[in-house]
């Protein structure tokens, strides 16, 4: 008997099978799909990151073109070229405009570049300095005798009181329209030019704690008088008799400096070429002379009071910066700049003449470069290049 052939099983319909293939190629297709939307996203990531670096070296671009105005200005507070575009060595470039606001403010506008990316910073600075005039007054002053004071004249802050001998030199008094002016009885009142100007920035002029380091920094170990050390503590209080530039050791950079952390006294006389820095009161006792033609920095935190010998003629060529009041007493030509943040007594028959040439300054102090006026800066901020 035959057995009959098995039978093929039948395969699904044509709709099943087109199905399967659709769905394949969908697969394959949302697989493409995902794959291109990575490469997008990973290309516009990198181009947001490569965006974004390029938008921070613009910006620090920028800001260099900033800091040098800054340092201009530091060296020269009458500085106003601003800069032509300067290329940097990586890639990027700047552009600095300078634009006074008003006497005593000004604005850099420095713009930055990095390829296409550009930013802008404008920092609006108090261009005022402390160190302008021969006297640099931040309260009252008083007056008495017969000074002489150069053209460059005081600049003050507060009131003054006169009391004058006939003959005395005119003087330009530089001065806010709300300081008072009044004249002992008998004063001739013909010597002051009265010229209107804004208020001294007296802040901007202050020394900062690091400032004081540095300066403490610079004396020889022979002649840094510290009992804590602790910078300000005031812990010491020191008197030098005669004293002689010479025999204090100089630094690295050849310039001799005595640092006091406390008050320092000087009595006899005072000679050679260096800086006196106290955190304390400076103070030159009665009789004190200046011998030969010394050229010598006071940086006081406290009072600067020199009591200079009536009956010699003492030269003296300095720096003084004092937060302080600064009283001068005796027959003295002072050759320098007087910033004192207080107020300023000159008595009997004193003369200053200004001298705020860096390069003067440089050449002696060790001070300078850090006492001289700091910029005030007043605002800074990034605006739409």
């Amino acid at each position: 008997m035959r057995t009959p052939p098995k039978r093929k099983k039948p395969m699904g319909p044509p709709a099943r099978r087109g199905a399967v293939m659709v769905t394949v190629l969908l697969i394959t297709m949302i697989t493409m799909l995902v794959g291109l939307a990575a490469m997008i996203v990973s290309s516009t990531d990198l181009k947001i990151t490569w965006n974004y670096k390029r938008g921070a070296q613009a910006f620090y671009a920028a800001e260099s073109g900033v800091q040098r105005a800054i340092a201009e200005l530091r060296e020269d507070n009458d500085w106003t070229d601003g800069f032509a575009e300067t290329a940097q060595n990586n890639g990027t470039q700047y552009e600095v405009a300078f634009s006074s606001i008003s006497e005593s403010l000004g604005m850099i506008s420095a713009t930055g570049r990095a390829g296409a990316s550009k930013r802008r910073i404008e920092v609006i600075v108090n261009i005022d300095s402390a160190f302008d005039h021969a006297l640099n007054i931040g309260g009252d002053l008083v007056m008495a005798g017969k000074p002489k004071i150069s053209s460059e004249g005081v600049r003050l802050n507060g009131d003054a009181y006169f009391d004058w001998d006939n003959g005395t030199t005119p003087i330009n008094l530089y001065a806010p329209t709300t300081s008072t002016l009044t004249y002992a009885e008998g004063s001739n009142e013909l010597p002051v030019n009265r010229i209107d100007a804004e208020p001294l920035d007296i802040k901007a002029a202050r020394l900062t704690d690091d400032d004081w380091n540095r300066l403490a920094n610079q004396a020889a170990s022979s002649y840094f008088f510290d009992n804590d050390g602790i910078t300000g503590s005031r812990d010491v209080s020191i008197t030098i008799n005669n004293l002689d530039f010479n025999d204090v050791p100089p630094n690295a950079e050849g310039k001799r400096t005595i640092y006091v952390d406390g008050d320092l006294t000087l009595n006899g006389t005072i000679s050679g070429v260096g800086t006196i820095v106290s955190t304390g009161k400076i103070t030159g006792t009665g009789g004190f002379v200046a011998n030969g033609n010394p050229t010598v920095s006071f940086v006081a935190k406290d009072d600067v009071l020199l009591n200079f010998d009536t009956n010699n003629q003492s030269n003296l060529n300095g720096l003084t910066y004092t937060e302080g009041d600064y009283r001068m007493y005796g027959k003295i030509h002072y050759t320098g700049v007087v910033t004192s943040f207080g107020g300023a007594t000159i008595q009997n028959p004193s003369e200053f003449t200004n001298n705020n040439d860096p390069a003067y300054w440089y050449t002696y102090s060790a001070a300078y470069a850090i006492v001289s006026d700091p910029i005030d800066i007043l605002a800074w901020q990034e605006v739409t290049a």
